[in-house]
Protein backbone atom coordinates (compact mmCIF):
# COMPACT_ATOMS: atom_id res chain seq x y z
CA UNK A 1 0.00 0.00 0.00
CA UNK A 2 2.78 2.45 0.88
CA UNK A 3 4.67 1.64 -2.33
CA UNK A 4 1.54 2.27 -4.38
CA UNK A 5 1.05 5.64 -2.72
CA UNK A 6 4.69 6.58 -3.43
CA UNK A 7 4.33 5.54 -7.07
CA UNK A 8 1.19 7.65 -7.48
CA UNK A 9 2.84 10.61 -5.76
CA UNK A 10 5.93 10.45 -7.94
CA UNK A 11 3.76 10.19 -11.06
CA UNK A 12 1.82 13.31 -10.03
CA UNK A 13 5.02 15.24 -9.37
CA UNK A 14 6.41 14.11 -12.72
CA UNK A 15 3.21 15.19 -14.44
CA UNK A 16 3.36 18.66 -12.85
CA UNK A 17 7.03 19.06 -13.77
CA UNK A 18 6.32 17.93 -17.33
CA UNK A 19 3.42 20.35 -17.60
CA UNK A 20 5.65 23.18 -16.39
CA UNK A 21 8.34 22.25 -18.87
CA UNK A 22 5.81 22.18 -21.68
CA UNK A 23 4.51 25.60 -20.68
CA UNK A 24 8.02 26.99 -20.63
CA UNK A 25 8.77 25.47 -24.04
CA UNK A 26 5.61 26.94 -25.58
CA UNK A 27 6.27 30.38 -24.09
CA UNK A 28 9.77 30.53 -25.53
CA UNK A 29 9.07 28.82 -28.84
CA UNK A 30 10.01 30.78 -31.99
CA UNK A 31 8.05 28.71 -34.48
CA UNK A 32 4.44 27.54 -34.73
CA UNK A 33 3.32 27.44 -31.11
CA UNK A 34 0.00 25.71 -31.89
CA UNK A 35 1.73 22.68 -33.34
CA UNK A 36 4.13 22.55 -30.42
CA UNK A 37 1.26 22.93 -27.94
CA UNK A 38 -0.63 20.07 -29.58
CA UNK A 39 2.40 17.82 -29.48
CA UNK A 40 3.14 18.62 -25.84
CA UNK A 41 -0.51 18.18 -24.87
CA UNK A 42 -0.48 14.74 -26.46
CA UNK A 43 2.70 13.92 -24.58
CA UNK A 44 1.12 14.97 -21.27
CA UNK A 45 -1.97 12.86 -21.96
CA UNK A 46 0.14 9.80 -22.75
CA UNK A 47 2.38 10.40 -19.73
CA UNK A 48 -0.63 10.83 -17.43
CA UNK A 49 -2.33 7.70 -18.75
CA UNK A 50 0.84 5.66 -18.32
CA UNK A 51 1.26 6.90 -14.76
CA UNK A 52 -2.34 5.99 -13.96
CA UNK A 53 -1.90 2.49 -15.39
CA UNK A 54 1.34 1.89 -13.46
CA UNK A 55 -0.13 3.19 -10.22
CA UNK A 56 -3.27 1.09 -10.60
CA UNK A 57 -1.26 -2.05 -11.37
CA UNK A 58 1.01 -1.48 -8.38
CA UNK A 59 -1.95 -0.94 -6.07
CA UNK A 60 -3.75 -4.04 -7.34
CA UNK A 61 -0.69 -6.26 -6.96
CA UNK A 62 0.19 -5.01 -3.50
CA UNK A 63 -3.41 -5.20 -2.35
CA UNK A 64 -3.60 -8.80 -3.58
CA UNK A 65 -0.55 -9.79 -1.56
CA UNK A 66 -1.75 -7.87 1.45
CA UNK A 67 -4.92 -9.95 1.79
CA UNK A 68 -4.22 -12.67 4.35
CA UNK A 69 -6.76 -15.39 5.07
CA UNK A 70 -6.74 -16.21 8.77
CA UNK A 71 -7.90 -19.78 9.47
CA UNK A 72 -10.59 -20.49 12.01
CA UNK A 73 -8.63 -20.86 15.25
CA UNK A 74 -11.42 -22.96 16.78
CA UNK A 75 -10.48 -25.88 14.51
CA UNK A 76 -6.77 -25.41 13.83
CA UNK A 77 -4.67 -28.16 15.38
CA UNK A 78 -7.59 -29.64 17.28
CA UNK A 79 -7.65 -33.41 17.42
CA UNK A 80 -11.04 -34.45 18.72
CA UNK A 81 -9.68 -37.73 20.08
CA UNK A 82 -7.32 -35.75 22.34
CA UNK A 83 -10.05 -33.53 23.80
CA UNK A 84 -11.61 -35.00 26.99
CA UNK A 85 -15.25 -35.92 26.34
CA UNK A 86 -17.66 -35.80 29.31
CA UNK A 87 -19.72 -38.91 29.92
CA UNK A 88 -23.50 -38.66 29.73
CA UNK A 89 -23.81 -41.70 32.00
CA UNK A 90 -21.15 -43.82 33.70
CA UNK A 91 -20.13 -45.93 36.65
CA UNK A 92 -16.96 -47.55 37.96
CA UNK A 93 -16.89 -50.60 40.24
CA UNK A 94 -13.54 -51.24 41.94
CA UNK A 95 -12.42 -53.94 44.40
CA UNK A 96 -8.90 -53.56 45.78
CA UNK A 97 -7.33 -56.36 47.83
CA UNK A 98 -5.64 -55.61 51.13
CA UNK A 99 -1.98 -54.88 50.61
CA UNK A 100 -2.15 -53.07 47.25
CA UNK A 101 -2.52 -49.36 46.47
CA UNK A 102 -4.91 -48.41 49.28
CA UNK A 103 -3.27 -50.67 51.91
CA UNK A 104 -6.29 -51.85 53.91
CA UNK A 105 -8.32 -52.69 50.82
CA UNK A 106 -11.45 -51.14 49.39
CA UNK A 107 -14.57 -51.91 47.38
CA UNK A 108 -16.89 -49.27 45.99
CA UNK A 109 -18.94 -47.95 43.10
CA UNK A 110 -18.64 -44.46 41.66
CA UNK A 111 -21.54 -43.24 39.50
CA UNK A 112 -22.37 -40.22 37.39
CA UNK A 113 -24.64 -38.99 40.19
CA UNK A 114 -21.79 -37.93 42.47
CA UNK A 115 -18.70 -38.20 40.24
CA UNK A 116 -17.32 -36.68 37.07
CA UNK A 117 -16.34 -38.99 34.21
CA UNK A 118 -14.41 -38.03 31.09
CA UNK A 119 -12.63 -39.99 28.37
CA UNK A 120 -10.30 -39.44 25.44
CA UNK A 121 -8.33 -41.58 23.05
CA UNK A 122 -8.19 -43.51 19.80
CA UNK A 123 -8.61 -47.08 18.65
CA UNK A 124 -5.08 -47.67 19.90
CA UNK A 125 -5.26 -46.09 23.35
CA UNK A 126 -8.22 -45.05 25.53
CA UNK A 127 -7.98 -43.12 28.78
CA UNK A 128 -10.78 -42.52 31.28
CA UNK A 129 -10.91 -40.30 34.35
CA UNK A 130 -13.28 -40.49 37.31
CA UNK A 131 -13.37 -38.13 40.26
CA UNK A 132 -15.88 -38.04 43.09
CA UNK A 133 -16.42 -38.89 46.73
CA UNK A 134 -12.99 -37.41 47.40
CA UNK A 135 -11.26 -39.91 45.11
CA UNK A 136 -9.60 -39.69 41.71
CA UNK A 137 -9.04 -42.64 39.40
CA UNK A 138 -7.15 -42.66 36.11
CA UNK A 139 -7.56 -45.64 33.78
CA UNK A 140 -5.73 -46.44 30.55
CA UNK A 141 -6.26 -49.29 28.10
CA UNK A 142 -3.78 -49.69 25.26
CA UNK A 143 -3.88 -52.03 22.29
CA UNK A 144 -0.92 -54.23 21.37
CA UNK A 145 1.49 -52.60 18.96
CA UNK A 146 0.17 -54.79 16.14
CA UNK A 147 -3.55 -54.23 16.73
CA UNK A 148 -6.44 -52.02 17.84
CA UNK A 149 -8.80 -51.95 20.78
CA UNK A 150 -11.97 -53.96 20.16
CA UNK A 151 -14.40 -56.21 21.98
CA UNK A 152 -12.43 -59.17 23.34
CA UNK A 153 -9.81 -60.32 25.85
CA UNK A 154 -6.39 -58.70 26.20
CA UNK A 155 -4.04 -60.90 28.25
CA UNK A 156 -0.50 -60.33 29.45
CA UNK A 157 -0.91 -56.58 29.84
CA UNK A 158 2.05 -54.46 30.91
CA UNK A 159 2.08 -50.96 32.34
CA UNK A 160 0.56 -48.89 29.54
CA UNK A 161 3.15 -46.10 29.16
CA UNK A 162 6.03 -48.59 29.19
CA UNK A 163 4.99 -51.60 27.12
CA UNK A 164 8.06 -53.48 25.89
CA UNK A 165 6.71 -55.23 22.81
CA UNK A 166 3.46 -56.51 21.38
CA UNK A 167 1.75 -56.79 24.77
CA UNK A 168 -1.37 -54.72 25.51
CA UNK A 169 -1.09 -51.89 28.02
CA UNK A 170 -3.03 -51.32 31.24
CA UNK A 171 -2.74 -48.82 34.07
CA UNK A 172 -5.16 -47.99 36.90
CA UNK A 173 -4.11 -45.25 39.34
CA UNK A 174 -6.07 -44.61 42.52
CA UNK A 175 -5.68 -41.22 44.25
CA UNK A 176 -2.19 -40.84 42.79
CA UNK A 177 -1.10 -44.36 43.75
CA UNK A 178 -0.11 -46.79 41.02
CA UNK A 179 2.24 -49.62 40.15
CA UNK A 180 5.89 -49.23 39.18
CA UNK A 181 5.56 -52.51 37.31
CA UNK A 182 2.39 -54.47 36.73
CA UNK A 183 0.91 -57.43 35.00
CA UNK A 184 -2.77 -57.79 34.25
CA UNK A 185 -5.45 -58.28 31.67
CA UNK A 186 -8.65 -56.61 30.54
CA UNK A 187 -11.75 -57.64 28.64
CA UNK A 188 -13.63 -55.15 26.52
CA UNK A 189 -17.28 -56.17 26.51
CA UNK A 190 -18.58 -53.21 24.51
CA UNK A 191 -16.78 -50.56 22.46
CA UNK A 192 -18.47 -48.24 19.95
CA UNK A 193 -17.42 -44.97 18.34
CA UNK A 194 -19.04 -41.69 17.31
CA UNK A 195 -18.81 -40.19 13.82
CA UNK A 196 -16.19 -37.83 15.26
CA UNK A 197 -14.07 -40.90 16.14
CA UNK A 198 -14.48 -40.45 19.89
CA UNK A 199 -15.72 -43.19 22.19
CA UNK A 200 -19.51 -43.53 22.21
CA UNK A 201 -19.76 -46.41 24.71
CA UNK A 202 -17.29 -48.66 26.50
CA UNK A 203 -17.71 -51.51 28.99
CA UNK A 204 -14.44 -53.04 30.20
CA UNK A 205 -13.40 -55.45 32.96
CA UNK A 206 -9.85 -55.31 34.30
CA UNK A 207 -7.44 -56.78 36.86
CA UNK A 208 -3.90 -55.65 37.65
CA UNK A 209 -1.18 -56.89 40.00
CA UNK A 210 1.49 -54.52 41.25
CA UNK A 211 5.17 -55.53 41.44
CA UNK A 212 4.28 -59.17 40.79
CA UNK A 213 2.57 -59.55 44.17
CA UNK A 214 -0.66 -61.57 44.65
CA UNK A 215 -2.96 -58.73 45.87
CA UNK A 216 -5.03 -57.48 42.95
CA UNK A 217 -7.11 -54.53 41.89
CA UNK A 218 -10.19 -55.60 39.96
CA UNK A 219 -12.91 -53.51 38.45
CA UNK A 220 -15.38 -52.72 35.73
CA UNK A 221 -15.82 -49.41 33.96
CA UNK A 222 -18.85 -48.50 31.90
CA UNK A 223 -19.53 -45.14 30.33
CA UNK A 224 -21.26 -43.53 27.39
CA UNK A 225 -20.98 -40.11 25.78
CA UNK A 226 -24.33 -40.59 24.00
CA UNK A 227 -27.65 -39.35 25.38
CA UNK A 228 -30.33 -41.89 26.24
CA UNK A 229 -28.10 -44.92 26.99
CA UNK A 230 -28.12 -46.39 30.49
CA UNK A 231 -26.73 -49.44 32.27
CA UNK A 232 -27.65 -50.14 35.88
CA UNK A 233 -24.58 -50.05 38.14
CA UNK A 234 -23.80 -53.00 40.43
CA UNK A 235 -23.99 -52.79 44.21
CA UNK A 236 -20.84 -51.81 46.05
CA UNK A 237 -20.58 -55.22 47.73
CA UNK A 238 -21.35 -57.46 44.76
CA UNK A 239 -17.72 -58.23 43.96
CA UNK A 240 -16.07 -58.03 40.56
CA UNK A 241 -16.45 -61.24 38.57
CA UNK A 242 -13.18 -61.25 36.62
Amino acid sequence: MYLAAVAVGLSAIGLVVAAGACGYAIAHATGDRRLLAGMLAGFLVVFGAAAAVVGSAAYTRLNTFAVVTVPDQSTVGVNQSAVPQPAEDAWLHVAIDRGTLTGPGLEGVWTIKESNFTTRGTKRDIQAFASGRGDMLNLEFRAPSNGELRAGMFDGAERAPFVTGKSPGLEIDFDGHGCNKLIGRFQIKTLTWTVAKTVAEMDVLFVQYCEGAPPAMRGELWFTTEIGIHKTPPSATSGVAF
